[in-house]
């Protein structure tokens, strides 16, 4: 089977076909929002949006996620990830589930689908370094979250990079096991679906949309966590820093355990039931603050599970 747009699209049409992609009736995404985040050819409305692979719609999968996965033990475990571009942090996840052997039902929320037989081999990062140089990658300017560069979707199915490998593969069996198209949180229809991760990297979180929060903590289960990027420019974010300087944040529940890296502006918002949060509660150090401001979140939960790592009774 060729690997080429036309077989990336069919794939789509047949993941919606096993019910595997469920497009809401109509929706009404901001054109400007999908020039970097729309990565395949999508009919919205009526309206063709072209397909852009990019540095915004091909992110890996955070660290954070990888360590915390190991505090839910030998538990399946359910993953949405809002805004997963074209799938590179679902496709790692659905790897490092497999190696470690862990049910991991993964699902996804965003404007466009992504063919769930059809992954992408490297993320925007690696992608970048590999492309290097390449008349196919337009590099545009350094941005805030890095270079900011755009292909055409269509010319990756031609490329190869180091090794001569290509930047796609074909699975068997789907690595996105439900997709939910439409602006989140009007329009998809999640029903009352509860999730142990709720993930998103430059998604709908990262604006402004407090409805998009509400929602999104809301479908967490009891051990769950919310993990996404805000942005300070917006009252949203801007709001959240400035609380957890303080120890506290009126975004979240009481009960809630809220960790700000104020460097990255990542946010992990744990549940009182999920372990992360009982861990921080029972150090011996004193009372622990509900929100907690932090330089570098990555290696904090580092320092976290490898003490209960080594103390796996808490």
């Amino acid at each position: 089977m060729p690997l080429d747009i036309t077989t990336y699209l069919e794939g789509i049409r047949r993941a919606q076909a096993e019910a595997l992609i469920e497009v809401a009736p109509r929706y009404d995404p901001d054109p400007g929002v999908l020039k970097y985040s729309n990565h395949v050819p999508w009919e919205i409305n009526g309206v063709t949006y072209p397909g852009r692979l990019s540095l915004t719609n091909t992110r890996p999968l955070h660290p954070v996620v990888k360590l915390s996965l190991y505090l839910f033990g030998e538990d399946p475990v359910r993953f949405l990830e809002l805004g997963p571009g074209a799938g590179n942090a679902c496709y790692e996840l659905h790897r490092l589930s497999r190696t470690l052997g862990k049910q991991v039902h993964i699902s996804a929320c965003s404007f466009s689908p992504v063919n769930p037989y059809m992954p992408m081999v490297l993320s925007g990062s690696r992608l970048l370094r590999a492309l290097e140089g390449n008349p196919a990658l337009d590099r545009v300017e350094e941005g805030p979250q890095g270079p900011l560069w755009f292909m055409a979707t269509e010319a990756a199915f031609d490329i190869r990079h180091q090794g001569g490998e290509r930047l796609f593969e074909l699975l068997e069996s789907p690595y996105i096991h439900r997709q939910y198209i439409g602006k989140y949180p009007e329009s998809p229809d999640l029903g009352d679906q509860r999730f142990d991760i709720i993930y998103d990297m430059l998604g709908p979180l990262h604006g402004d949309d407090h409805n998009a929060l509400d929602d999104a903590c809301s479908r967490l289960t009891d051990r769950g966590f919310l993990f996404f990027q805000t942005d300070p420019r917006y009252s949203l974010g801007k709001g959240i820093i400035a609380e957890a300087r303080r120890g506290f944040s009126g975004c979240f529940g009481p009960s809630d355990t809220v960790l700000v890296d104020v460097q990255s502006r990542l946010v992990l918002v744990a549940k009182r039931d999920c372990r992360l949060s009982r861990l921080l509660r029972e150090k011996p150090e004193g009372p622990f603050p509900q929100a907690l401001p932090l330089s570098n979140i990555t290696g904090f939960l580092q320092w976290l599970i490898r003490d209960y790592a080594q103390n796996p009774d808490k």
